[in-house]
């Protein structure tokens, strides 16, 4: 797919003509004074009307929220990590070979541990003490901090991959900007992020999943083509798909192909205590799978395939991912 084109700064007329919306709320990326509240109901997400970022304007939770973070990973959570990073690894095979590549956000290692076949070296950042420390009992070269503190050399990696860290950082220009001097001539960066121009993500407003309060911005294909021109990354490709893509619930697939059905229902505001928790709805009382309800999963496997199959042709899905090149400024 092609990337979308630069954003062109609207005409005085235009900004004229939409005076009664505009706040003063000064966007982070291009440093437009011209904003708008993105949610009819919910001034404190904006959007630049010149470069499209979608930001939050409450203050982003503590590095300690990210550091210091008490959490059980689940068997069946591990297994659906490693199809999901399957399934990029499909989108990525064509570049890693003989490859050196960091890996920013890198969590407890599942993608480390499955890239390490296709490359010559891998390394790994991750905030969480807990994340960091069950990826180094792994074997993995795996650097327990925050990005913003690290340093290395210039030219040190072929490839940088951020798989949804890039919505995290209060200042994603300045991460740009060191990871830029980091790649080696023609490196790549590798980005996913939530796309909040996805019709599932329209469709549920406020209410989707993915507004929480961890994320700070919000991607479309107009706003991180800017981002990434801006701190000159050529986008090679640039697609959408969505996490364990063939395994996702039927009525939520359809709406993400156009098929709605009534109203999303108003969601309550989401805590970042509860940001992570998974749903239980195949778990009985010990934790083991409800056998009725694991026959019904297992018949609606082969739609669900289908569907989530549908969503990626038609470039429907819920996560932008982004192969871009380093350029020469």
């Amino acid at each position: 797919m092609q990337a979308a084109n630069n954003a062109i700064p609207f005409s005085r007329e235009k900004l004229m003509n939409q005076s009664e919306k505009i706040f003063n709320h000064i966007c982070p990326i291009c440093n437009c004074t011209y904003t708008e509240p993105f949610f009819k109901t919910n001034t404190f997400i904006q959007k630049c009307i010149n470069c499209g970022m979608v930001f939050d304007t409450k203050e982003a939770l503590d590095q300690r929220y990210y550091k210091d973070r008490q959490h059980k990973i689940k068997a069946d959570t591990l297994r659906a990590r490693t199809r999901n990073i399957k399934q990029r690894l499909k989108l990525l095979k064509k570049y890693l070979h003989g490859s050196s590549l960091l890996d920013i956000g890198c969590g407890e290692g599942t993608f480390l541990k499955e890239v390490q076949s296709y490359i010559t070296y891998a390394k790994g950042i991750e905030p969480d003490f807990y994340y960091a420390n069950s990826a180094q009992i792994l074997g993995l070269d795996v650097i327990q901090g925050f990005v913003e503190d690290i340093k290395f050399p210039p030219n040190s990696f072929d490839i940088v991959t951020m798989f949804h860290v890039l919505e995290h950082f209060q200042d994603p220009s300045g991460v740009l900007k060191k990871i830029y001097l980091w790649l080696k001539p023609g490196g790549l960066l590798v980005i996913e992020v939530p796309n909040i121009a996805s019709p599932y993500a329209k469709y549920k407003g406020e209410g989707w999943e993915l507004i929480t309060p961890e994320h700070k911005f919000y991607f479309s294909h107009c706003s991180l083509n800017y981002l990434l021109k801006k701190y000159s990354f050529d986008i090679l490709d640039m697609k959408t798909r969505d996490f364990d893509q063939y395994r996702i619930a039927i009525g939520k697939n359809l709406r993400k192909l156009g098929i709605n059905f009534g109203k999303p229902k108003p969601q309550k505001p989401k805590k970042p205590e509860a940001i992570r928790e998974l749903s239980n709805d195949y778990q009985s009382a010990d934790g083991k799978m409800v056998p009725l309800k694991r026959i019904r999963r297992t018949i609606q496997l082969p739609l669900k395939a289908f569907l989530g199959w549908l969503v990626l042709k038609f470039n429907r899905g819920d996560h932008l991912f982004v192969i871009a090149r380093k350029s020469e400024k």
